[in-house]
């Protein structure tokens, strides 16, 4: 009677060492994603249906499956921290952000894929580092955004300037410009206290010589080169530049007045390059670029990413599957399904040079350059905290309730005690 009581135990609380068999590997691999997966914006089929196909066809003997996760980003990331603390493999590959990517690589919630997945080589080197924890590559990008500048060919041209290389270039050209059409917006760009605030603050810091953290490792959001940086984003309001609605707007509302048509430059991500040439979204179609934004000299021009990656689950009961998949993602088949069915970005080398996946998002070969400045908002074991408290001091200064000194200070004192 003990016995078959300590049978029927041990299948309860063990039913996959019974469905596989003691050592044996399971075929099936989970992937755990939103429900985005399941969906198309471009003309190609939904991502998890070519991942399925391009799998079935070079292993015929794994089964793929789609847990689907919260759309949002933190329930997203509560979920899979439950199964990863766990220890639980009920997803083989999950999809990861990039903000997490120094914390779950601390904990070890990610298995290292170098040298493990033939095809990463095919990936710009900057994707793969967006995704990389110690030089542990954590994952396969599938997606993603860059910001860069966007800004008015004709007006540019008008006047006789080349794109800017510097801030002080883009001031000068917009105090130009202004000087005949006072009802123009030089510069829109979010300074409204939320994510994207973070974001234009990192692309500002680069751009004046600064970096997350100093030699010693220590965060620098209080460095000299932040200081002029902060300082500089409160004189582009401060000197009608940039107007002084800029502290209450989101991405929609900066660049609703550039693609309206009368903003010089915007600070955004790349995905309005697939519709700014068309006439019923934009009154400037055929009169922009997107590039790179400026740089002071020192300092380095930069585009801020988002976006996500595959990963493999550490806890894994299919290892050998689970990397065969991850091979198949990194596939330039299943690249070009998601640059068909979600638009850019992929880092993929040369994706963008396929007639078909251009004519699925037109311009799209405007971003590969931007691409090669990538770099990701900063990385942080706390990065929820973190941005919190950036975007609070960042408003304060821009608002004028504190210093930039004071402000940038006063969140490195904070952020430091984070990690």
């Amino acid at each position: 009677m003990k016995k078959l009581t300590f049978a029927i135990i041990l299948v309860v609380l063990s039913p996959a060492l019974f469905a596989t068999g003691v050592g044996e590997q399971s075929n099936t691999v989970t992937i755990g994603y939103n429900r985005f997966l399941e969906s198309a914006f471009g003309p190609g089929d939904p991502p998890i249906e070519v991942i399925r196909a391009a799998v079935a066809a070079e292993y015929p003997e794994i089964t793929v499956e789609f847990n689907v996760l919260p759309d949002s980003i933190g329930g997203m990331r509560d979920a899979i921290s439950v199964w990863m603390l766990a220890g639980d493999g009920t997803v083989d590959i999950y999809g990861i952000d990039t903000p997490w990517v120094s914390e779950f690589g601390r904990a070890g919630w990610a298995t290292p894929l170098n040298g493990e997945i033939d095809g990463l080589s095919e990936f710009l080197t900057n994707g793969l580092d967006v995704f990389s924890y110690e030089g542990q590559r954590l994952g396969v990008p599938f997606w993603g955004s860059i910001s860069g500048l966007y800004y008015r060919t004709d007006l540019l041209a008008e006047y006789g300037f080349d794109p800017p290389q510097s801030y002080d270039d883009l001031v000068e050209i917009s105090e130009t410009i202004l000087s005949d059409r006072p009802e123009y917006t030089a510069f829109a760009w979010p300074g409204a206290q939320d994510e994207a605030l973070v974001m234009v603050f990192s692309d500002f810091l680069y751009g004046f010589g600064g970096t997350y953290r100093d030699a010693n490792g220590e965060y620098a959001f209080d460095s000299p080169e932040a200081i002029d940086a902060l300082t500089f984003m409160k004189r582009l309001i401060d000197s009608g530049l940039s107007p002084a609605e800029t502290t209450a707007w989101g991405a929609e509302e900066a660049r609703r007045r550039f693609v309206e048509g009368t903003g010089i430059f915007l600070w955004h991500n790349h995905d309005l390059v697939t519709w700014l040439d068309d006439p019923e979204r934009s009154a400037i179609a055929d009169r922009w670029a997107f590039t790179t934004s400026p740089a002071q000299p020192g300092g380095r021009a930069v585009g801020v990413t988002g976006g996500f990656a595959f990963a493999m689950n550490p806890n894994t009961d299919a290892p050998e599957a689970t990397r065969n998949v991850l091979e198949v993602i990194a596939s330039r088949d299943v690249q070009r399904g998601f640059a068909m069915a979600w638009g850019p970005v992929q880092y993929y080398r040369g994706l963008y040079e396929d007639p078909e996946v251009l004519a699925a998002n037109p311009n799209a070969d405007r971003i590969e350059a931007v691409l090669e400045s990538a770099i990701r908002r900063p990385p942080s074991f706390s990065y929820s905290q973190l941005s919190d408290i950036l975007q609070v001091e960042i408003h304060a200064a821009l608002t004028g309730r504190k210093s930039p000194e004071q402000a940038l200070r006063d969140a490195t004192t904070q952020i430091r005690q984070l990690d």
